[in-house]
């Protein structure tokens, strides 16, 4: 049986260790190979993982803002190293549980770890009646690499403060590194708006996966500011670096979340998180049904000549509120073309990560702009319509009920905990929350591992503190 108490009595020899490298050096010498060289490393760490299972766990958090992608086939990609990290734990915190034979009574009666498990489950069903049953699989395997290690870690290795201020400094000091190194970049060429998308790699595909984590992470600076006094001119540069960084970015959907994220903070605070949510949905249904009803989304088709990529910040503006932006038209197109997918399969969909391979049929060619040919087979960019289209409205619901549940659950907790730090800590959740649901508004980025890290994560910590409060009010009621 494997346990982490028996993991620790084992002893790895230095003389097997001397003898793996020499075995890999005479491997490199005689492949030219060097990469057989990175084989004690590996090893190395693999064996610290073992002895140490949350070694693993904060190395995870250390990798994704420097990850990036790597494509191992034409038609087989991966984020690394952070997603065979994903793996590795996942593997791992399975063996965990089937060593304990047990999950614990209380985290079943948690809605936020029920619905994650229904979510899950509607997948699989969705997958039985996918249009390409292969991409579905992937979906959900894909699925439990960022539930297990996202959620469960949580629940497994963080037990204190201190390990959530570890897990706050393992993704900081990293997204610190990567902010300098694209803002020097960026300044060779004055910061032009024209250069904001290529400045990014490797560690970000393009400027709003870039934007989106370094967002998210803002909050956390500010929380590290108020608990870590100790190196507050420290975490106050870095705030400062990250609001520079965001900036820069240009990136609109990200300067929207921020202001969000502060509305939701101070929605907390006042008990009328429920009422700014039923406020948001109701302006979103309503507007809806009015661009659905007589063709009235007819009235925003643009001009396909005038429809472009603009090289400066200001036209840029200008272009998205005169509906001449080439990004926002495109998404109208998707938009439209997701909402007819729906209409037409509202059950379970056309199976999950399958939109690219169906919506062509769905689109409206009023809203064709110079990008629609979709050379990077991008999806909806908007996560609920893509949950609508891929998994009906069950999948939709479900989704919107999870992330609905989980910023009420952090308004809950903020108000019935006592304790300073987790009263600290849900409300910087909630923030986050309010962050991803405006940057899901406008693309696909739970499936990704810089925001659906950040998500999964939430959920995790909110299931932690949860359960640690439950613990607490059971020892209160029982004097």
């Amino acid at each position: 049986m494997l346990t982490s108490t028996s993991l620790q009595r084992m002893k790895i020899s230095p003389i097997l260790l001397a003898i793996v490298f020499l075995c890999t050096l005479f491997a490199a010498i005689f492949t030219h190979q060097l990469l057989w060289l990175l084989m004690v490393p590996i090893l190395a760490l693999i064996l610290v993982g073992f002895v140490y299972p949350s070694f693993f766990y904060f190395l995870l958090f250390f990798t994704i803002p420097i990850s990036t992608e790597w494509q191992i086939t034409p038609s087989l990609g991966t984020d690394f190293p952070d997603e065979p990290l994903m793996w590795g734990i996942s593997a791992l915190i399975i063996m965990m549980i089937a060593a304990k034979k047990k999950v614990p009574i209380s985290l079943l009666r948690q809605p936020i770890f029920l619905l994650l498990i229904a979510g899950l489950f509607w997948a699989v069903l969705c997958t039985l009646f996918s249009t390409h049953p292969l991409l579905s699989v992937k979906y959900v395997l894909a699925k439990l690499w960022y539930i297990i290690p996202f959620c469960g870690g949580v629940l497994l290795f963080v037990r204190s403060p201190s390990d959530y201020g570890k897990l706050a400094k393992c993704l900081l000091i990293p997204m610190g590194f990567v902010v300098l190194v694209i803002l020097f970049r960026h300044s060779l060429s004055g910061f032009s708006f024209d250069r904001v998308n290529k400045i990014n790699g490797p560690f970000f595909r393009n400027h709003v996966n870039y934007s989106a984590l370094l967002v998210c992470c803002i909050p956390i600076v500010y929380g590290l500011m108020r608990w870590d006094i100790r190196l507050k001119k420290w975490w106050t540069l870095l705030l400062i670096l990250f609001l520079v960084g965001l900036f820069f970015s240009y990136a609109r959907g990200a300067w929207l979340a921020l202001c969000v994220g502060l509305l939701v903070v101070l929605a907390i605070r006042k008990r009328i998180v429920h009422w700014f949510l039923l406020g948001c949905s109701l302006f979103v249904m309503i507007a809806g049904i009015w661009l659905v009803s007589r063709n009235n989304y007819l009235r925003f088709s643009p001009n396909y000549a005038e429809t472009i990529y603009h090289a400066g910040l200001s036209d840029h503006l200008e272009a998205t509120y005169t509906m001449k932006d080439l990004s926002a038209v495109e998404r109208f197109y998707r938009w439209i073309a997701a909402i007819r997918m729906a209409a037409d399969c509202p059950v379970t969909g056309f199976g999950p990560n399958t939109f690219y391979n169906n919506y062509r049929g769905y689109t409206v060619n009023a809203f064709t702009t110079y990008v629609s040919n979709n050379p990077e087979h991008s999806t909806v960019h908007n996560y609920f319509l893509m949950q609508l289209a891929e998994q009906g409205v069950m999948g939709l619901l479900l989704f919107f009920a999870l992330f609905v549940t989980m910023i009420l659950t952090a308004q809950q907790m903020y108000h019935r905990y006592n304790d300073t730090f987790y009263k600290h800590l849900v409300l910087i959740i909630g923030c986050i929350l309010g962050m991803i649901g405006i940057l899901i508004c406008v693309s696909d980025l739970i499936e990704t591992d810089k925001i659906g890290s950040m998500f999964y994560l939430c959920a995790g910590s909110l299931l932690h503190v949860a359960l640690r409060m439950r613990k607490y009010e059971s020892r209160e009621i029982g004097k």
